[in-house]
């Protein structure tokens, strides 16, 4: 076959994907540097800033919960109108196998008392064994008793007090008493330790990953070097826009910050890759390197600023949620990618350029110069797959269609829960200490639900307070209904405590806070209740959870498909990519909890989960598609839609390989976090990000668009319309068709 020259009459830019100007800027022999030097001003100037992130962020029970729940009506009445404010309990669970002694009994008084001496209690502990102690603090067979120990909510410092009132606990205690500071105090104590450092080692995690996965990639350390670079100044900056938003008064909480950091480095060497790959191209076409990068970053520009577009609208979507810890991510990851986008854009382009064929080293060879060599196309593997998936394409579609169903059979093992012991995945002492006391008295003492009875135009009466006590008793799994623990300010509210039979948290008991809400319905006239705390709050999360999903998936797919449309030109195959995306998620869902539920051995999931996974999958792995769109678009200008698909298969097959790899690698560090829902988002993101890399991306999406022609682009065609990729302008080098072997 000898070399043909093609001509062809290129498509206007586009306006959303015209970077040419970006592109002559960033790559520019002088204007390069100035890229550089701003992106260390920016980062020097930012770093104060950025580096007071933690300080500023909010995990509030009240800013993960809807504004209208009955729970933040509960949690803001009780911070208004009561002189104690919101407050937060810690349990002193005491255990001595074959019953309490006397000694064990005056230790539980004596660290009462020290309690109340050296910690900023809210009244006196509720000591069992004590004149005038509550009922209901010791166990029938007298092995078990515990303490109420209540604090001012204060989440700054409620880690600090947990750690002092366990000195307490362990000072002096005699030989074979069990001690355990467990509660909502004691949770946060344990939650603090593990969550402490929990963003300086899972960035290190990442950033190592990512270096080992790049250096085995690309065997060049400057080239595996440079994305960490890029990622690293674009998180500099995010963190610092990030605190800005959170003084705005936004609500910023640390499972969103953590996220954002796997995101961020994830995707932005996904980027990172697409470029590498696209300026070792065009080195080999051109001699000088600063046209080379050029050439390259107006072709690769578009797709990364529409897979950048697409995640951070997408994320956007989020603020929509009314769970509050949804709600948080949403602006703080689309802050991260739109960062982390902007230096893929310039700052990467300007290094690389500056770099040149020698960051190459030792393997610059693969970048040599050689505009006369005969481009000879090898039938790679991803060619050779592509072939075979494009010579029977019924068949490919039907079989992974038939796997991702079978997979979305798993979606029958559903189920949620919120355990008190299975929040954690280490051994805890507040987890100790609850399935201690759950043992021997009502599990619900971990969590009371408050109820707060009411009279607008009047005070309390104590008939109003017991009516309500006598309704919230008639319910099945209520362990105890409380007196009086307080009352507001002007005397129209009073607060009982209604105590469950069951764990709070477990869905069972999420169905008594229902029923309760329900019951104190039937209160006089003039009187009303408002049902919060423990229990009800979980509901209300629930509740929210539930609603979000509803709201959040069928908008963000709306937005996903006119993304694409814009960017694609075209009807049909934005339709066919949301399609795939939606049968990808429903298998690797489904198959996520088989393993969750059979492998690891979990009773369930919490329902905050599938918006998560949803709003992440669906973003990322239409990131991919993306990739290969943008490509096969290009290539069907010249050769036809078929033609093109398998050239831009056998184009991407390696970058998107590899930036799938890594972002399923990135994501996978969450699973080594000692929390049930890291563990659990990070399993689902990398299962889904791994089968969308080699099964959608390789077989189904080429087999739908070989099935369905030339109408894919419609209402373009594969030679009309602007393109994702811009074609090349009419003075570059010819390009010859392929050899295939």
């Amino acid at each position: 076959m000898g070399r043909v020259s093609l001509t062809y009459r290129p498509a206007p830019p586009h306006i959303l994907t015209n970077v040419r100007p970006l592109a002559a800027f960033v790559t520019g022999r002088r204007t390069k540097w100035l890229v550089i030097a701003v992106w260390i001003v920016l980062a020097v100037a930012l770093a104060g800033p950025g580096g007071k992130l933690a300080d500023e962020t909010n995990n509030d029970t009240e800013s993960f919960l809807p504004d209208n729940a009955e729970s933040t009506q509960v949690l803001r009445l009780l911070n208004e109108r009561f002189p104690e404010g919101k407050t937060t309990e810690a349990l002193i669970v005491y255990r001595r196998p074959g019953g309490l002694t006397d000694r064990d009994k005056r230790k539980i008084s004596l660290d009462g008392r020290l309690a109340a001496r050296q910690l900023p209690t809210v009244g006196l502990p509720a000591v069992p064994f004590e004149p005038g102690a509550p009922q209901g603090l010791v166990a029938g067979d007298g092995e078990v008793a515990y303490t109420v120990v209540t604090f001012p909510e204060d989440n700054d410092q409620v880690a600090d007090w947990g750690k002092e009132l366990r000195e307490i606990t362990d000072s002096a205690r005699p030989a074979g008493l069990e001690a355990y500071v467990t509660g909502e105090v004691g949770f946060n104590t344990d939650a603090e330790e593990v969550f402490g450092s929990l963003d300086a080692k899972l960035l290190l995690a990442t950033v190592l990953l990512v270096l080992v996965l790049l250096g085995a990639i690309y065997r060049s350390p400057a080239i595996a070097l440079m994305p960490i670079l890029v990622v690293g100044f674009a998180y500099m900056v995010a963190q610092a826009f990030i605190y800005f938003y959170a003084k705005s008064g936004a609500t910023v909480s640390d499972n969103a910050t953590s996220i954002f950091v796997v995101l961020m480095f994830g995707v932005g060497t996904d980027y990172c890759l697409l470029l590498v790959s696209r300026y070792r191209e065009e080195l080999r076409m051109y001699q000088d390197k600063h046209e080379a990068m050029a050439h390259a970053l107006t072709r690769t520009g578009p797709a990364i600023l529409a897979s950048g577009l697409t995640v951070s609208i997408s994320m956007l979507v989020l603020l929509l949620a009314e769970n509050g810890s949804v709600h948080s991510l949403g602006p703080v990851a689309a802050i991260g990618v739109a960062c982390v986008l902007a230096a893929g854009l310039t700052l990467l382009p300007a290094m690389l350029t500056i770099g040149g064929r020698k960051a190459f080293w030792p393997r610059r060879q693969v970048v040599a110069y050689d505009p006369e060599h005969v481009v000879t196309e090898r039938t790679g593997i991803w060619r050779r797959i592509g072939d075979r998936v494009l010579q029977r394409p019924g068949l490919a579609l039907g079989a992974t269609l038939v796997f991702f169903l079978a997979g979305g059979l798993g979606l029958l093992a559903y189920k949620e829960d919120y355990s008190t012991t299975t929040f954690f995945k280490k051994q805890t002492e507040s987890v100790d200490g609850f399935r201690v006391l759950e043992r021997a008295l009502p599990a619900g003492a971990l969590a009371p639900t408050t109820v707060l009875v009411r009279r607008e135009d009047a005070r309390i009466r104590p008939q109003d307070v017991e009516a309500a006590r006598r309704l919230a008793a008639q319910g099945e799994g209520v362990a105890d209904v409380t007196p009086v623990q307080g009352r507001s300010t002007d005397g129209r509210i009073a607060r009982v405590d209604v105590v469950f039979e069951d764990d709070p948290y477990m869905k069972g008991a999420l169905v008594q806070a229902r029923e309760l809400r329900e019951r104190l319905d039937g209160l006089p006239a003039g009187v009303d209740a408002l049902t919060g705390g423990g229990t009800s709050i979980q509901y209300d999360y629930d509740k929210a959870s539930a609603r979000d999903l509803k709201v959040i998936v069928p908008i963000a797919l709306v937005v996903i498909a006119v993304i694409l449309a814009v960017l694609l030109q075209a009807i049909v195959a934005p339709l066919v990519l949301i399609a795939s995306v939606i049968v990808s998620f429903l298998g690797t869902f489904g198959i996520s909890l088989l393993f969750i539920r059979y492998v690891v051995g979990d009773a369930g999931i919490d329902n905050g989960l599938p918006t998560f996974a949803f709003i992440f999958l669906v973003a990322l792995g239409i990131d991919y598609t993306i990739f290969l769109m943008s490509r096969v678009r290009e290539e069907a200008r010249r050769f036809g839609t078929r033609e093109g698909m398998l050239r831009a298969l056998n184009a991407t097959g390696p970058v998107i390989t590899s930036a799938g790899l890594i972002l399923a690698g990135t994501f996978s560090v969450l699973m080594t976090l000692p929390v049930t829902f890291a563990f659990d988002l990070g399993f689902m993101v990398a299962l889904g990000i791994l089968l969308d890399t080699f099964i959608v991306r390789t077989m189904m999406v080429p087999a739908a668009v070989e099935l369905i022609g030339d109408k894919v682009w419609w209402p373009s065609s594969p030679t009309g319309g602007s393109l994702v990729g811009e074609a090349p302008s009419e003075e570059e080098p010819a390009r010859e068709p392929a050899r295939i072997a």
